[in-house]
């Protein structure tokens, strides 16, 4: 039995969701430690308060808002900026508990101040994100403004995130949780949305127009207006109605897509505004032909019925196989372990393995 320590960003419940269905396969066999900031504690604290899974606290990126529901790059920039002072303590505050720990491994999950820790501490470390899919593919086929935009983030992913001795990728598809896994889909006359406290008004509206009953988690509300009906943040309750729906109307968050598509759902994404991550995966679900991307500052009612009314072509487009990666993760990590055990000589197992699952979707 190993002890590894797993840390991830906090921003939306997509990196909580993805390492939640890791850690459910590792915990069989290791001691495992979360390291989780802002709604990703507060979904899995819960979740595993009383086990033997342990959940820490530690500081993440939160992203800012315009009052139009677009990221503030500038604003999101200078909160992160004021918190630079208090970033070496808070490494060293972690290299500590390492040192008193002793984990065998450390995993991170686009979370940079753990692995920053590990370094310190001589402990290696791998990444399992869908982030560095924008180091590790071709995305030679996006239109202009959208390399620029890979480009750019790609850069701040190179600088923050590249050190670590494994990178597997989950792209375009995620391992789902494990009660995805168990349920069988069905198509009911509803649609399912996924959408973000500081949606606009609009957005609602269309949906509204569309002529579906439309299912809606995510805006902070509860409560009937028409055929929308708003649900407060259930995590059971929303992979019922994921498996429900006919349809999912989401931000374009990695995770959630991949709980879709592995359910045979289409997607109609809708990228926040100026969440650059976010319109390339939207790209993507309309280069695979399994749904529509579309704009949240010009969404009509008129858009989504011609999304419902595509919804056979789009679901024969979905792959058949299995999405789900977790077997392939565990292996992949069990194999790392492995090579742990010889002595420091022969850790040039780790750059091979790098070579062999550098580019492993999870």
């Amino acid at each position: 039995m190993a002890t590894i320590f797993y840390s991830m960003a906090g921003e939306g419940r997509g990196h909580a969701t993805r390492v939640r269905a890791i850690v459910e396969d590792l915990r069989q066999r290791h001691r495992v430690v979360l390291f989780a900031p802002g709604q990703a504690h507060d979904l899995l604290a819960p979740i595993y308060s009383g086990s033997d899974v342990e959940v820490r606290p530690i500081d993440g990126l939160v992203f800012r808002y315009r009052a139009d529901g677009s990221v503030d790059y500038s604003q999101t920039v200078w909160e992160s900026a004021r918190k630079l002072p208090g970033l070496a303590r808070r490494i060293r505050e972690l290299r500590d508990q390492i040192r008193t720990d002793r984990p065998d491994l450390v995993i991170t999950d686009f979370e940079p101040l753990l692995p920053r820790a590990a370094e310190r501490a001589g402990v290696p470390y791998v990444s399992i994100d869908h982030q560095h899919f924008l180091t590790t593919y071709s995305l030679r086929g996006l239109p202009f403004h959208q390399r620029l935009h890979a480009f750019l983030i790609g850069t701040a992913v190179r600088l923050f995130h590249t050190r670590q001795d494994l990178t597997i990728v989950s792209a375009f598809f995620r391992p789902p949780l494990r009660s995805v896994l168990e349920r069988t889909p069905s198509h009911e006359e509803f649609v399912l949305v996924y959408l973000r406290r500081d949606t606009p008004r609009r957005v609602f509206r269309a949906l509204e127009r569309c002529g579906v009953p439309a299912r809606i988690y995510g805006p902070g509300k509860v409560g009937v207006e028409g055929p929308l009906s708003f649900h407060a943040i259930d995590r059971e309750a929303f992979v019922d109605d994921l498996s429900r729906c006919k349809a999912l109307v989401t931000t374009a968050g990695n995770q959630v897509v991949g709980e879709a598509l592995h359910l045979g759902k289409p997607v109609l994404a809708l990228p926040e505004t100026g969440n650059w991550e976010q319109g390339l995966n939207g790209f993507f679900v309309e280069r695979m032909g399994v749904g529509r991307c579309a704009s949240m500052r010009n969404l009509r009612s008129k858009t989504i019925r011609e999304f419902l009314g595509n919804l056979d072509a789009y679901r024969r487009a979905i792959p058949r196989s299995d999405l789900s990666g977790n077997a392939e993760v565990a292996r992949i990590l069990e194999d790392f372990l492995a090579a742990l055990k010889h002595p420091r000589p022969q850790f040039s197992a780790w750059r091979e393995l790098r070579a062999a699952f550098g580019r492993a979707a999870a």
